[in-house]
């Protein structure tokens, strides 16, 4: 005989939606949909026995890349991966991320992670809602919740500094984004777009390169992209606006590690919203446009 816990733990996963798989291997997951994976993030843990501190659903698979929901009531083990960098993103609550300093306890797991009781030495960090943080490789770092901390956390190989690009600066790592700095930086975002040849203003909100999260206020025009090398996270942080994605990109001029073009031919229009998710996959065109405020996070993912 089932529980009443288990029960209601089934009854929220049989119910739980796929993400929408759009054509070219595009995935969207929704704010709705964003929110059943916390509610069953949230009943998997309450079933288990004894509760676990931390559960973890996937929002976004995509190839080696898996960005995930953590429902977080507890203070779990301490972390460090010698060969990941790892972006976190405060959905709901408050808590205290500690990084740097020294694993107590620390133990090597089989897949070449390290765990650890507690950390020693490291640099606390308080966080809440819309905060956003990016640990280095091999880093420690440990979390725990004011009561809940709900994160989107996603995984990036790293084992060292990049070869510089020639002829550019190296860019410099920006570690802690708070959320009370993403209404100037929206603000900033805005007042460029007028001037910008891509129809669009821009801000760095994290940076550890090759990788970078960017801030982009779109306008309701739009240049094609086709990144020929990277895959694309995007999360909506403002407002609402289109995305389309496949088809063939107009007047295609080759920059190099993009193709960009007037607009794209034969792409599917997806709408979206403030906390809708979208990954758009290397060599699919696609281009985002605004019907007023539409503000994005995004990051450029290698994708061998």
């Amino acid at each position: 005989m089932k529980t009443p816990l288990l029960a209601a733990a089934l009854l929220v996963l049989a119910s739980f939606p796929a993400a929408a798989q759009m054509p070219g291997g595009v995935i969207v997951v929704s704010a709705e949909q964003v929110e059943q994976i916390r509610q069953s993030a949230r009943a998997a843990q309450a079933a288990s026995s004894p509760v676990r501190p931390n559960a973890s659903k996937p929002i976004i698979a995509a190839g080696s890349y898996e960005l995930s929901l953590e429902y977080r009531i507890g203070k779990a083990p301490a972390s460090q991966h010698p060969v990941e960098a790892e972006i976190i993103m405060v959905l709901d609550g408050a808590g205290t991320i500690t990084i740097g300093g020294a694993l107590v306890n620390a133990a090597t797991a089989a897949n070449g992670n390290i765990s650890g009781s507690d950390i020693t030495g490291g640099t606390p960090q308080h966080v809440v809602k819309g905060d956003m943080l990016m640990v280095p490789q091999n880093v420690a770092h440990m979390m725990v919740p004011d009561g809940l901390l709900v994160l989107a956390t996603l995984h990036l190989p790293r084992t060292g500094e990049p070869a510089p690009v020639a002829g550019r600066s190296p860019a410099a790592p920006k570690l802690v984004n708070l959320a009370a700095d993403l209404p100037a930086m929206t603000q900033k975002a805005k007042a460029a777009v007028a001037a910008s040849p891509r129809f669009f203003g821009g801000d760095t909100i994290l940076a550890l390169p090759p990788y970078r999260m960017g801030l982009e206020y779109r306008s309701p025009k739009a240049i094609a992209s086709v990144h020929k090398n990277d895959g694309e996270f995007m999360v909506v942080l403002e407002g609402e606006g289109v995305i389309v994605a496949g088809g063939t990109v107009v007047n295609p001029k080759d920059l190099g590690a993009n193709i960009d073009g007037d607009a794209i031919e034969g792409g599917t229009d997806i709408r979206m919203k403030k906390g809708d998710w979208i990954f758009v996959p290397k060599g699919v065109a696609h281009l985002a446009k605004s019907d007023g405020a539409f503000v994005l996070a995004t990051l450029h993912v290698p994708q061998p």
